[in-house]
């Protein structure tokens, strides 16, 4: 081989490896309107030729969740093809409808699955249904009844607590019934298949506590197991949680106590599912549990960690590594996600505030009809990487990334997308800097879009600007990258979308 034909070589490698390290973004020129987005829970999916916002809030006038649907065509320049397209529960022109959306979850194609409960009145009874639902045609199937409990009238109901495996095989219930605060609580454990049929059923009983615990966090593994976080309230004693974890196919519920030292409250948790294991992974802090913003604009202190508490089980519910890892005390780390890549856990955080400001009604004859102010702070991102064989932390890495305040955009301008590449882990995201830079008076904040490239050993190896992105940067120029949406079509191409007040623009991001 010549030297010519090596040069060639080297330089089509050179060029397919700046390609992977340089994304191009191309914007759609037609603009959409953006429809009831603020607060929403959002799912998006993509058939190969349409996008779908499935949106889902509780709405407190009909005492029920709206859901609705939003759907683009990506074949006709994402043209919107419907407004407020719903597939809640449907309401009578009198009164409401007792039948309440109280879960829904994704499934596989363009199916959602509800979990509906309703007091029966003639039987006084709460009950649990399921029903699955076509979020494209809005098509809703069968409702399929799933268990019942005791009520003693619509206002003293009882809890049923839900939740879906990763690979939508199983679900986990709980059905707790309203009970006497001075006894021990009576539970119904339940495991039900893909056709949301009950496979295995357990009564249980919780130890006295002194308060009761409203809010029970359900987990259900991809074998059809089950676990319980849940906080223990005792006498003289700060409230602490505890872990259940039961093997169903036994009738063994053992308890893991999450009691920490100095009574240092565990902020917020998250599962993940991986290698015929169940991975717990909570944060441990030493401050106020709440986080306090300052919307006058000042950086928000609150929610310090200084530990990650990690546990996994096997498929058995034996707990096979409980590790506690000390950390740098650092101010509000939010799970944003866990990924199992390379044989390790990517724990993804993000450090979003939301602060809620009441304002005055609008209506002079509704003074109790309150307006609300959502304001939104970013400082960074940060990603832990741990051994999942025995919990030990492989590396730790911070990304500074202070943002200014914004209003009622759900924070979507300080979220970030995330992606694998290469054996590399590709974050990219908002970067606002003044545009007037010769100016003291007039400031001009724009988001100018930024990747950073972090190796497997917790290295940011490059940040950089994405040239010729399409957003931000020009003073004339409002539509800024939105991160809340990014869809994969490909190893190499998202589907993404830019905003400008309503109205916004979708495109593509390629490598």
């Amino acid at each position: 081989m010549n030297s010519k034909h090596i040069s060639i070589i080297c330089f089509c490698f050179i060029v397919n490896l700046i390609g992977a390290q340089n994304p191009t973004f191309k914007w759609n020129e037609v603009n959409t309107p953006i429809q009831n987005e603020l607060n929403f829970d959002i799912n998006h999916h993509f058939d190969g030729k349409r996008v779908f916002f499935v949106k889902s809030k509780y709405n407190e006038e009909i005492f029920n969740k709206d859901v609705f649907v939003d759907i683009y065509d990506t074949r006709d320049e994402f043209e919107k093809d419907e407004t407020d397209f719903s597939v809640g529960v449907e309401q009578p022109a009198m009164g409401k409808n007792m039948q309440t959306v109280s879960y829904l979850f994704p499934l596989k194609n363009k199916d959602y699955v509800y979990f509906l409960t309703e007091y029966n009145n003639k039987t006084k009874e709460y009950e649990l249904s399921s029903q699955r639902i076509n979020f494209d045609t809005g098509t809703k199937y069968e409702t399929n009844f799933i268990s019942k409990m005791s009520a003693k009238n619509m206002f003293n109901i009882g809890d049923y607590f839900v939740a879906q495996s990763e690979n939508k095989e199983f679900y986990g219930v709980v059905s707790r019934p309203l009970g006497d605060k001075k006894l021990n609580e009576n539970v119904t454990l339940m495991i039900l298949d893909a056709n949301y049929k009950i496979i295995k059923s357990l009564d249980y009983t919780f130890n006295f506590t002194t308060k009761q615990s409203f809010k029970i966090d359900v987990h259900v593994t991809n074998d059809g197991n089950l676990a319980i976080i849940r906080e223990i309230d005792l006498p003289k004693m700060k409230p602490f949680k505890s872990l259940f974890f039961w093997n169903s196919s036994t009738s063994n519920v053992n308890e893991h106590n999450l009691k920490q030292e100095l009574d240092y409250p565990i902020g917020q948790f998250k599962w993940k599912e991986g290698n015929g294991e169940s991975y717990f992974i909570g944060t441990v802090s030493d401050g106020k549990s709440k986080v306090i913003v300052d919307l006058g604009g000042a950086l928000p202190e609150g929610n310090p960690v200084v530990t990650l508490l990690f546990m996994s089980f096997d498929k058995n519910g034996q707990l096979v590594v409980n590790e506690k890892i000390k950390t740098e005390r650092q101010n509000n780390l939010n799970f944003q996600d866990i990924k199992l890549e390379n044989g390790k856990l990517w724990v993804l955080f993000n450090e979003l505030y939301k602060g809620t400001k009441r304002l005055p009604s609008s209506d002079p004859a509704k003074p109790l009809n309150y307006n609300y102010e959502y304001s939104y702070i970013s400082t960074g991102f940060t990603v832990a990487n741990i051994d999942p064989k025995n919990g030990k932390l492989n590396w730790m890495t911070r990304i500074k990334n202070e943002e200014p305040k914004s209003l009622n955009d759900n924070g979507d301008f300080l979220k970030y997308l995330p992606f694998f590449k290469d054996n590399k882990l590709y974050l990219i995201y908002n970067d606002s800097r003044d545009i007037n830079p010769n100016t003291k008076y007039f400031v001009k904040d724009s988001r100018f879009a930024v990747m950073s490239t972090i190796n497997q050993d917790g290295t940011i190896i490059n940040t950089k600007d994405i040239q010729n992105s399409g957003v931000g940067r020009t003073y004339n120029f409002c539509y800024e990258l939105d991160l809340s949406f990014a869809l994969a079509v490909d190893d190499n191409t998202f589907i993404v979308r830019s905003k400008c007040g309503n109205s916004s623009r979708f495109g593509y991001l390629s490598f």
